[in-house]
């Protein structure tokens, strides 16, 4: 297990464990899409419901994700 730090440590298949703020968004989910968004890195998980978090939110604690593992 190894806890997202920084852009680019995720890729499209990468297996994620995800605590939420809130703990009705605790998931376990898989990467869709990587895609760069204005500068930022956007990591999708679920296109059909555009369930995403920006890593640099995530990393400075603005994101809804408290903590983000990747358990590949």
């Amino acid at each position: 297990m190894e806890i997202v730090t920084g852009e680019g440590q995720l890729k499209v298949g990468d297996k994620l464990t995800i605590i939420g703020k809130a703990t009705r968004n605790c998931q376990q989910t898989t990467v869709k899409e990587v895609i760069d968004i204005d500068g930022n890195e956007e990591i999708i998980i679920n296109k059909k419901f555009n369930y995403y978090f920006i890593t640099h939110l995530l990393i400075s604690g603005k994101s809804w994700a408290k903590q983000v593992q990747i358990t590949n």
